[in-house]
């Protein structure tokens, strides 16, 4: 086990020196005076320590500032106000050249002894994010030039920052693989489940018809004027009871506790999966008996209809819900896996349908002219096959994501305090690397 040192930040190996960010970096300064004429691309650092993005290209005339500083590849980018919230970070190449207000403040690597890549991971670690936080006031927390001087880490021996730069990266590239991929497969369903949702499953195109009726609410797809001749455009109500969700009192211990699943917006990331059966709450018979809250059946429709709008999944057993719920209990003649599967397409129509100035919601009333395309049962069942396999897919990759994830942020937490050592020899590889420092 190495020594430690115990610092403000927690502890770091004894060996590692703590230095003072200035001692490794100095403000960089060069300024610009728009041309109304031109175009000029801009960067914004994102907050939770994300790092420096592309923010748009306009043109000067455009900018009302015209005095604005010039950013270069590799410069720590520090935004004057969002550093509180983690705004900061270092400019990738594809931000060279581009234009931040005076709300920024540029600084460059001024020190061989320090490697960009390792930089980098310890600025997004967050440990100068917890050093920002003790600075300004409750109101208005900028920080200023000298206080990101004052940041303090430590600096392991350059071949050791190098190696942990390499573990890390390798991660990140891991994560940026499977965030690509979950994109993909998000991509590949949306544009699979538009034709299914409007043309159905069939390896001959359906003989067509024009829509029966005029399709208002719960259109799963723009511009679609025909549908299969067997299926129909129906009233959703006509095929499924819509149940409301209900809160018991909270003054009332005994409603609460209890052992019927209460799926309240504390339980939103679970109706990402195909079903639900857990919740975080529970309450009492008790609780369901004094209120307006119902236990339905398994099988049983959710949908959030508030906060995160559109997410949908099928309770695995009785449950009763919240308010923010609109609950479906389908008859005979829908397809609960289909019906989830229309939800979750209706991506666009969900944002249409939204009211609300400062919370988001879809009220009731809404629920109740929902229309969607009915196919046959057996189609039904088809198409919903289709739509579960890709969110199969997606929940695993989702399942991935987060492990990869959670290494990462443990990983980086250990390498860069040195809690945890590489072992010497993948640090020898990097003994005699070019100099990365900018």
């Amino acid at each position: 086990m190495p020594g430690k040192a115990f610092t403000r930040f927690g502890p770091v190996a004894a060996e590692w020196p703590i230095i003072r960010l200035r001692e490794v970096i100095r403000e960089r300064s060069e300024w610009i005076e728009i041309d109304d004429t031109q175009e000029y691309a801009r960067v914004t650092a994102r907050v939770r320590n994300k790092g420096i993005e592309a923010r748009d290209r306009v043109l000067g005339s455009a900018i009302k500032t015209k005095r604005q500083k010039l950013c270069k590849a590799n410069d720590i980018l520090v935004a004057e106000i969002d550093a509180k919230v983690g705004g900061f970070g270092i400019v990738p190449a594809e931000g060279h050249g581009a234009i931040v207000s005076s709300h920024y403040f540029l600084f460059e690597l001024a020190s061989a002894a320090v490697d960009l890549n390792w930089l980098d991971h310890v600025i997004r670690d967050g440990r100068f994010q917890r050093q920002v936080d003790a600075v300004g006031s409750t109101n208005y927390a900028a920080i200023r030039p000298r206080d990101v001087g004052a940041f303090q880490m430590p600096l392991p021996p350059l071949a050791e920052q190098r190696a942990i730069a390499d573990v890390l990266s390798a991660v990140e590239t891991a994560i940026s693989k499977t965030e690509a991929l979950i994109n993909a497969i998000a991509d590949a369903k949306h544009a699979t489940m538009r034709q299914l949702l409007t043309q159905g499953v069939r390896r001959q195109p359906a003989p067509m018809k024009l829509l029966p009726a005029r399709w208002v609410l719960g259109r799963v797809a723009e511009s679609v004027t025909h549908i299969p001749a067997d299926w129909d455009l129906v009233t959703l109500t006509k095929i499924a009871k819509l149940e409301s969700g209900h809160t018991p009192s909270r003054d009332k211990p005994n409603y609460w506790g209890g052992t019927i699943p209460w799926i309240s917006l504390a339980d939103t990331d679970r109706l990402d999966a195909l079903t639900i059966d857990t919740t975080t709450e529970c309450v009492s018979p008790d609780g369901i008996a004094n209120s307006s809250a119902r236990i339905l059946p398994a099988g049983t429709v959710v949908f959030s209809r508030t906060a995160t709008v559109g997410k949908a999944t099928r309770m695995a057993r009785p449950m009763a819900t919240s308010q923010d719920f609109a609950n479906w209990v389908c008859g005979p003649e829908l397809s609960p896996p289909y019906l989830v599967q229309v939800f979750r397409h209706m991506g666009r129509e969900w944002e249409r349908l939204q009211e609300g100035s400062t919370h988001q919601t879809i009220y009731m009333p809404v629920f109740k002219k929902l229309q969607v395309l009915h196919p046959p049962l057996a189609e039904q069942q088809k198409i919903a096959a289709v739509g579960e396999a890709f969110d199969g897919r997606l929940e695993h990759e989702a399942a991935t994501l987060k492990i990869l994830k959670g290494n990462r942020d443990a990983l980086a937490k250990e390498l860069l305090s040195g809690r945890l050592r590489l072992p010497e020899i993948m640090i020898a590889r990097h003994a005699d690397a070019p100099d990365k420092a900018a």
